[in-house]
Order: structure tokens, then C-alpha cells, then sequence
């Protein structure tokens, strides 16, 4: 069992004059050590001083001269002013106070913190220390585990190398008796060739001879023999070779067969209280959506469709002119960093590089696109639709082909009614802000659930919707009554399921008709409003490793 380190060293001497004996009291009045004997001799010469047992002393106060009186030591306490004070600054100042001796309260404080170190040294540093050794433990933990993770990854590697060596072996064999059968036709056709010119050379040799002595008849066979219209003429030496096509690399669906490795965030961040980080005011008519990519770039969307890209002081990098009028989350980021937007009037999913080229990706034929989203876990687009009162979201894979239409529940309604902004859960559900809803499928496409209000609101019109590192679906809330003329604008928290947790931002804190919303790469959220020229940032998780 941990113990208080021992510092006793020999035993405390009385302060007697000659006396050289254990000391078991101590005089509080003139702090002095005394032994048994001297005790009693001490209270005779000395009554009414409190005598103590050593181990229950009071500490001398200290020497301590007044910043204003530097004559007088300081040896009163002011339990008003709560301030150390000398006889002259009490009888100057505070005459009329409740006061004590200043060497109480030393002592006081000093019994106060020797109970906190006793404590340290009980409880504190035994547990520290158990952690110190249980961390120990862990680090040894952890390297075996990783290298277990190494040694699974390098078995995976080598089988996909097996099957790449094995599939080449096959390959090359087929070559080999493709390559034997067109060098063996290539042989007898040259041989053929050969044998062909050897009856011409003879055939002209044997008519070269004649030409002196020839008769009439034999002229005429021979010309038959030897014309053009009846010679053979030799065909041209062919052959077939395979056609070699070189399957795409496919990095993703390697990385699927190869194995993936993830780090759980979710174990390391919990719910705090709403603090506001920061704001940027930037050059913009609203901000209706908003796409962040790490560390330093994001793009917003005005009124009027306009996309601008920003660097975090809010200085314009690059500016983008599109038809879309409505207020969507029609713009999204994919994981290697390439922007992408609907046009709603050209019906297309169109892609911004690096070096802000724009082509076309996605047409989409007779519906017309709007919101958009790329998902982080696989990189399957989803784009919300519309062809007169029909709406559906579509999924396509990254290079655009369509794998999916979302449309229908299972009971053949329709799932939505005016898709404004989409976005992805940590499970894969597809979140969609609706007309007076969230709409939640799962990756399937099979209905969730759909939240509309919780009780004590009066009114909720869903526009910029977001999710979290721990699946929480983050919604604002634009909802204007104009009968109470009273502003509902906030942002509202769900988890994972669709029930309600709280206001992150009432209606007093919430930017006003807030329509963008996402997540940055600090886990912080970033608000928009329509008719509003500044993105509010706020801090609302707390990383609990820290």
C-alpha cells in the first residue's frame, strides 16, 4: 500500500535552554517546543498560554512587513476587505471591521493545504502512478496489435500477389500456344511461298529454253501455262494475334479486397456547451450553402447561384456564374478534392479540378438536378431530382453511372416533396431536408424516419442539414410566423435515430434564416444566413483526449 513518504528524521529537541529532551508539546501562544517536564513549568510561568500536542502546532507567522507602513509588520486580517493588514492600516481604515489574527488564518490555510497534499499523496499520485504502469501496458498492447494489423495486411498482400502472379502465369500460357500456333502457319505459309517460286523459276526457265525451236502448238499450251489470268498469285503472309485489353486499375476496389483501416472517432468526443469560435464577414449577397476543404479553402453559394471560393481571411480566390436560383446545397467537395455543382437549366452534374477546369460528369436527361452531395465512405454522388411534381435523389458511382433511384417507400408513396439539401451519416443513411421535414433512408434506400418538430416548437422549415462525428444529424430551422411576426431561426440537434437533444443555437444566438450549415475539420460547425454576409463558426464537441 502507497504511504506518505516518511521525513521524520531524529527526534524534535525542547527549546528549554539545556534541556535535550523529546519534545510532545508546543506552546501556541510564544511557539516554543516543550518536552513533559517543561510543560508543566511552563504553564506555571506562563498562564494562559495554549499548550498543544506537537503534532496539532501553529506555525509562527512569518515576518512580513506593510507595503504602506514598512515600518510595522502585517499581522491582522480584514474578514471584510479580505485583506492582511498592519495596526496602523486598522486603525487608519478599518477600525470598524470584523477582524482576526492574520496568523489564524495562515495556520488555517496551511492545515487547508496539508490535508490537500496528504490527499495528493493518498489518492492523487497512487492512481497517477497506477496509470503510469497501466499506460505502460497499453503502449505494449498496442504495438502487438499493430503488428498484428501489419503482419494480416502484409498475409492480404502477399494473396493478392499470388493471384496476380497466377493469373499472369495462365495469361503467359495462353500466349505461348497463341504465339506456337501463328509461328507454325507463318512457318508452312513461307514454305508454301518458297515452293510456288521454285515451280515459276522453272516453269520460266523451261519456256526461256524453248523459245528458239518452239512449235506452234506447244507456244500456245505454254501461254496458257504461264498467263497471269491462271497463275496462282501468292497471298500475302497474315496472321492473328489476340487483342490485349488492360482492365482499369481500380483503387477503390483494391482497397476493398486489401482491407481498410479505421480509427472509431466517436469514443473521443462528447456533447459541451455552444461557444462561439469565430466569424467571417465575406463578400457575398447570403450564404445559402456552404462546402469546406481542408484546411484552408471553402466555397459558398449567394442568392443569385453564384459559387465563390474563399481562403479562411475571406479573400476571393475564384468565382463561378451558374443558373441556379433556388436556395440549395447544390455544391459539394469528393475526397480528392474536386468541387461539384448542379445546373439546373443544362440538367447536368458538372466537375471543378484543382486547377479549376469545369466538364461535365453526370447528364441527367430529363430530370432536373439540385442538391447534391459526395459521400466521404464511399464516393458515390447523390443528387436530389425533380420532373414536374416528381422527386427522387439518384446515386451514381464517381466516374457518374447511375446505381440508384431513391422514389418511393415501401408503400409505393412518394418519399419526398421538395428536396433542398442532402447529406450522409456516419452509418451511410442518406439525411434530407424536405418541405417541413428530415427525410432519413437508409444506404439501401429503404425508409428511416422522418422528423418534422418536437413539441414545444411552434413552427420548423428544415434548409442547411449537416451530420457529426458521433451520427448526430445537425438541421437549421428557418421558420418565420408571420401571424406572431416571431423568428424561429435555430439549429437543431438530433442523434443518430431522429430524436431530439437540443437547440445547439436558440433564436437568440442563431444567425437569422439560417440556411447553410456544415462541419469542418476541427469538428467545428459553420453557420450561414440567407440574408446574411458573415459565416458564424462555433464550438460545440469536446475532444476528451485532450
Amino acid at each position: 500500500m502507497d504511504q506518505v513518504p516518511d521525513k521524520a528524521q531524529h527526534y524534535v529537541e525542547c527549546d528549554t535552554k539545556s534541556c535535550r529532551n523529546s519534545s510532545k508539546f508546543y506552546c501556541n501562544t510564544c511557539h516554543e517546543r516543550l518536552c513533559d517536564k517543561c510543560k508543566q513549568r511552563h504553564l506555571e510561568q506562563n498562564n494562559g498560554h495554549e499548550i498543544v500536542l506537537y503534532q496539532e502546532r501553529k506555525r509562527k507567522l512569518p515576518s512580513e512587513k506593510c507595503r504602506i507602513h514598512p515600518t510595522q509588520d502585517v499581522d491582522i486580517y480584514c474578514k471584510v476587505c479580505q485583506d492582511p493588514l498592519c495596526s496602523t492600516c486598522f486603525n487608519q481604515d478599518h477600525s470598524d471591521h470584523d477582524i482576526c489574527e492574520l496568523e489564524t488564518i495562515y495556520n488555517d490555510l496551511l492545515q487547508q493545504c496539508q490535508k490537500e497534499i496528504t490527499e495528493i499523496w493518498k489518492t492523487i499520485i497512487p492512481k497517477a502512478n497506477y496509470n503510469v504502469g497501466s499506460i505502460g501496458e497499453k503502449r505494449e498492447n498496442v504495438k502487438k496489435e499493430i503488428a498484428e494489423f501489419r503482419v494480416s495486411m502484409q498475409k492480404r498482400a502477399d494473396e493478392l500477389k499470388m493471384a496476380v502472379d497466377s493469373i499472369l502465369t495462365d495469361n503467359n500460357k495462353k500466349l505461348d500456344e497463341i504465339e506456337k500456333c501463328v509461328l507454325n502457319d507463318m512457318m508452312e505459309q513461307q514454305n508454301e511461298t518458297k515452293d510456288y517460286i521454285e515451280y515459276l523459276e522453272k516453269m520460266i526457265s523451261d519456256y526461256e529454253s524453248k523459245m528458239s525451236s518452239i512449235k506452234h502448238n506447244e507456244l500456245m499450251k505454254l501461254h496458257l501455262d504461264i498467263s497471269l489470268a491462271t497463275l496462282k498469285i501468292p497471298n500475302k503472309v497474315t496472321h492473328e494475334l489476340p487483342i490485349l485489353t488492360l482492365g482499369k486499375l481500380n483503387k477503390e476496389e483494391i482497397a476493398n479486397q486489401f482491407g481498410e483501416i479505421e480509427v472509431d472517432l466517436s469514443e473521443r468526443f462528447k456533447l459541451s456547451s455552444v461557444t462561439k469560435v469565430s466569424e467571417k464577414t465575406i463578400q457575398s449577397t447570403g450564404i445559402c450553402h456552404l462546402s469546406f476543404l481542408p484546411p484552408n479553402i471553402f466555397w459558398t453559394s449567394d442568392n443569385f447561384g453564384n459559387l465563390i471560393q474563399y481562403d479562411m481571411e475571406g479573400n476571393i480566390l475564384h468565382y463561378i456564374s451558374t443558373s441556379m436560383l433556388y436556395v440549395q446545397g447544390f455544391h459539394t467537395f469528393t475526397t480528392e478534392g474536386e468541387l461539384l455543382y448542379t445546373d439546373y437549366s443544362e440538367k447536368s452534374v458538372n466537375r471543378v479540378t484543382s486547377d479549376m477546369s469545369t466538364n461535365t460528369l453526370i447528364q441527367t436527361g430529363s430530370w432536373r438536378p439540385g442538391a447534391i452531395y459526395s459521400s466521404h465512405i464511399n464516393g458515390h454522388i447523390l443528387v436530389g431530382m425533380e420532373r414536374k411534381s416528381s422527386r427522387k435523389i439518384t446515386r451514381y458511382n464517381k466516374e457518374g453511372k447511375k446505381l440508384q433511384d431513391i422514389q418511393w417507400d415501401d408503400k409505393g408513396q412518394s418519399l419526398f416533396q421538395s428536396i433542398h439539401y442532402i447529406t450522409e451519416n456516419i452509418n451511410g443513411d442518406i439525411c434530407a431536408s424536405d418541405a417541413g421535414k428530415v427525410v432519413v433512408v437508409n444506404a439501401s434506400g429503404e425508409y428511416n424516419f422522418s422528423y418534422t418538430d418536437h413539441q414545444s416548437r411552434d413552427g420548423f422549415w428544415p434548409y442547411g442539414i449537416c451530420t457529426d462525428v458521433l451520427g448526430h444529424i445537425l438541421v437549421s430551422n428557418s421558420y418565420y410566423s408571420l401571424t406572431m411576426l416571431t423568428n424561429f431561426s435555430s439549429v437543431y440537434l438530433l442523434d443518430i435515430k431522429g430524436q431530439f437533444l437540443t437547440l445547439l443555437l436558440t433564436p437568440e444566438r442563431c444567425p437569422p434564416d439560417p440556411r447553410a450549415l456544415c462541419i469542418d475539420d476541427q469538428h467545428n460547425l459553420w453557420v450561414g444566413g440567407w440574408r446574411s454576409s458573415t459565416v458564424f463558426v462555433y464550438k460545440y464537441l469536446q475532444n476528451t483526449t485532450l
